[in-house]
């Protein structure tokens, strides 16, 4: 470069040099981008949505029908209740700094079907601890007579500290008082029949966790892991609305033996009202729910077997 170039590149910087620094001064700049929380997705329940930036001072304008905010939109000063699909967008501005660029974040929420469900169902089971229910269970045969048990008692479900447990405390079969204990615990499954005062124990039990929940505290993910899940449609049982999941389970091996299961769900609470579950072309069992209290104490000792010297012990 001549000296000549050089003298006047030297000159223009100098000559802009008071303008850069007013511009581009410590602390100065572009206002950041606002931030949403909760951030965009789909979701099954309202949200109040908070609006947040990080440069000090700012003032965020924003949108929620998608249209570009100004300085002349409203003005965040509280939580945005979002209760349907919209898109908020947002800027903010701050004194000595370029208007931020806009922020946006879309709140989908899905209409009343499957995945509406099983989002209420995840929902559910965060705040799910116990529950317990009077049931009525009736397994049916239609081949090659008509045959049905009937089976009536008390189950318990509960879940802390990332264990869960149930039992399920038979009072009455057919009409005659025969008491039996079905409980899961620990990972193994325990029957103990009173009357012949024998215990028997399943003790590779832990895979089919996720079986013992169908209904009672499993989240929508939990469902969708092993089940591949269609939504039938909504039933008032009980002067509930419930919702009603037909439900295939991936698994080839216990297809085999359970081709399907109906649940009537109320996804509010995470718990089933009704349960038809097919084991084939001539047999089914069909379990009622009633009485259910949601996270409740629960009696004690109700997963705890107690057994005396002469229990007949059985493991399997």
């Amino acid at each position: 470069m001549h000296k000549a170039s050089k003298l006047v590149v030297l000159a223009s910087i100098a000559l802009f040099l008071p303008v850069t620094r007013t511009l581009f001064a410590a602390g100065d700049g572009r206002v950041a981008t606002p931030v949403f929380s909760p951030s965009g997705g789909a979701y099954c329940s309202v949200q109040a949505v908070k609006i947040d930036d990080t440069t000090p001072n700012a003032t965020i304008y924003y949108t929620t029908n998608g249209e570009t905010p100004t300085t002349s939109s409203t003005k965040y000063s509280a939580p945005i209740t979002v209760s349907k699909t919209a898109t908020i967008k947002a800027i903010a501005e701050a004194a000595g700094h370029e208007t931020s660029a806009v922020g946006s974040s879309t709140y989908t929420f899905h209409v009343h079907d499957r995945e509406w469900v099983l989002c209420k169902l995840d929902e559910a089971a965060k705040n799910f601890r116990s529950t317990q229910a009077d049931f009525q269970f009736d397994s049916v045969e239609t081949d090659p007579i008509y045959e049905k048990d009937v089976q009536k008692g008390t189950v318990y479900y509960e879940r802390k500290a990332g264990a869960f447990q149930m039992s399920a405390h038979i009072s009455e079969f057919n009409g005659k008082p025969v008491p039996k204990i079905y409980a899961y615990t620990g990972g193994a499954v325990k029957l103990y029949e009173p009357l012949i005062n024998q215990l028997t124990t399943f003790s590779k039990a832990a895979q089919y966790e996720s079986w013992f929940m169908l209904g009672f505290g499993a989240s929508g993910k939990d469902l969708e892991q092993m089940w591949e899940i269609k939504y039938i449609g909504s039933e008032i049982l009980d002067g509930v609305k419930t919702e009603m999941l037909e439900m295939v389970p991936k698994d080839p091996a216990i297809r085999k033996n359970l081709s399907k299961v109906t649940l009537w769900v109320d996804p509010i609470r995470g718990v089933s009202l009704k349960q038809v579950l097919n084991f084939g072309p001539t047999e089914y069992k069909v379990c009622v729910y009633f009485n259910i209290r949601v996270n409740e104490p629960l009696p004690v000792g109700v997963f705890t077997i107690k057994t005396n010297s002469k229990t007949v012990l059985v493991n399997r």
